[in-house]
């Protein structure tokens, strides 16, 4: 983990500055936390003057690490320039070693692809597995045997449109867009949702 001194730039009203504040306080990472709605007259100039600097656009939030800038909510390459691994990572790691050598990537939006594995991650804490992040599971894993991820209709839906319902997997072609990235359709019929 880095010792670099950290930075975010924030207003009080942006959610994707308070989640990121979250992740930090959640993390235990040190930072100095600039909530530049907060501010008044020559205190605000000055912050807004040294956010200028660093993101000329001087958007919200701006995360700075070191001499490094994340600007806007990239939760994931956050973590990495501060040099924090976690389980998300470990996941990550595995599913990609596992599926690519079957023709199956991982989307390369990597802040996507991360907040899809967390979706995962949260759904194996609630039900005991991995129900697909876009879709309700039941908590009864015979009911959800279907939406495990990866789920049932993965394989026809990165042959039919290049990607999965929830676009965690995708061809080499969708990939490296050498196919037009569309709306994939739900595959799960609606009845399976009946739960009793």
């Amino acid at each position: 983990m880095t010792s670099q001194n950290i930075i975010l730039y924030s207003l009080t009203t942006c959610g994707f500055c308070s989640n990121i504040k979250k992740m930090l306080d959640d993390l235990k990472v040190s930072f100095t936390l600039i909530q530049a709605d907060e501010l008044d007259g020559d205190e605000k100039k000055q912050v807004m003057k040294a956010l200028r600097k660093v993101n000329p656009k001087c958007s919200f939030p701006t995360v700075v690490v070191g001499d490094e800038v994340v600007i806007g909510y990239k939760v994931q390459e956050i973590k990495e320039k501060i040099g924090i691994r976690t389980e998300v990572d470990e996941l990550y790691d595995m599913l990609k070693k596992v599926n690519e050598p079957k023709g199956y990537y991982l989307n390369g939006n990597r802040e996507k692809t991360f907040e899809l594995l967390r979706g995962l991650i949260t759904n194996k804490k609630r039900y005991g597995y991995m129900a697909c992040p876009c879709r309700l599971g039941s908590g009864e894993r015979d009911n959800d045997r279907d939406i495990i991820c990866p789920c049932t209709y993965r394989e026809p839906d990165v042959k039919e449109f290049g990607s999965c319902y929830c676009s965690l997997y995708v061809s080499a072609d969708w990939y490296t867009g050498k196919i037009d990235r569309v709306e994939v359709p739900e595959r799960r019929p609606p009845e399976l949702y009946d739960f009793d």
